[in-house]
């Protein structure tokens, strides 16, 4: 993962906002007695699918959002783990940490994928070929380290992270709860050959149509990039975010742009 570290870059589009009440009042006592808050996660959250352990999201966005959710089946739980102890985030510990069953997210079971283009090819192939890990959920409250400064950045965030298919995920989420995330990220999520089964790039693809197709709206900002220049990412992939609002920069020499909403998709 990596260090958050404060941007104001995007400020103007995305105001930094207080640390909220139920993330201020969290302890590894009251996460295991209380009730898992599920609507409290999903509301102004980020939601990432196909993330791996990208922390470049939590990096530029933490103090704007608190809520971070990242689904990829491909990953499992032990790899999970050692990317929490290593890199982890600099400056930042976890205070607070649980799994969570499928039951608490309302699901009957964790989410494999939504009936999209070829839900026995594609998908078909890729589970032969052992590249989708046994389910699980993990939530993470994460502290800035006493020896920082605010400066470096906010002073909790929040970590849902699901083995879970990143559509059907986003369907049983947001879609089954009518609420749709803050942002969305499409950076990099490996159609093909990476081991995702349904190309998220694709407008006309399950994740863009499940998006789409919320009652409850869309998400205001897409981030979409990648390993490359900014020249490969010059236009979104779903053409309704036409409102470019900056460039950042990966960790890995890749680019990510930010897009929002075109005027007449707000309107909607």
């Amino acid at each position: 993962m990596s260090k958050p570290n404060k941007s104001d870059i995007l400020l103007g589009q995305l105001p930094k906002v207080t640390c909220p009440i139920w993330l201020s009042d969290v302890s590894t006592g009251t996460m295991h007695r209380s009730e898992f808050p599920l609507m409290k996660l999903l509301g102004s959250s980020f939601y990432y699918p196909s993330s791996a352990f990208d922390g470049d999201p939590v990096k530029f966005l933490a103090g704007n959002i608190h809520s971070f959710i990242y689904a990829d089946y491909g990953r499992s739980e032990a790899e999970f783990l050692q990317a929490l102890a290593n890199p982890g985030f600099l400056g930042y510990e976890a205070i607070a940490a649980r799994s969570v069953s499928a039951q608490e997210l309302n699901w009957p079971e964790f989410p494999t994928h939504l009936d999209g283009s070829s839900t026995r090819g594609e998908f078909g192939l890729i589970k032969e070929l052992g590249w989708i890990e046994q389910p699980f959920c993990a939530w993470i409250i994460f502290q800035r380290c006493s020896d920082r400064p605010p400066s470096h950045g906010p002073s909790r965030f929040s970590l849902l992270y699901l083995c879970a298919d990143g559509a059907a995920a986003y369907q049983a989420l947001y879609v089954a709860n009518s609420v749709a995330p803050k942002a969305i990220a499409v950076i990099q999520p490996g159609h093909g050959f990476g081991g995702n089964w349904s190309n998220f790039e694709d407008p006309n693809q399950i994740l863009a149509r499940t998006v789409e197709n919320n009652p409850a709206g869309k998400p205001k900002f897409l981030l979409y990039g990648g390993i490359g220049s900014r020249d490969r990412y010059r236009e979104p992939c779903w053409p309704e975010y036409g409102k470019h609002i900056c460039f950042l920069e990966k960790h890995d020499r890749g680019t990510i742009g930010v897009w929002g909403l075109s005027a007449g998709e707000r309107r909607r």
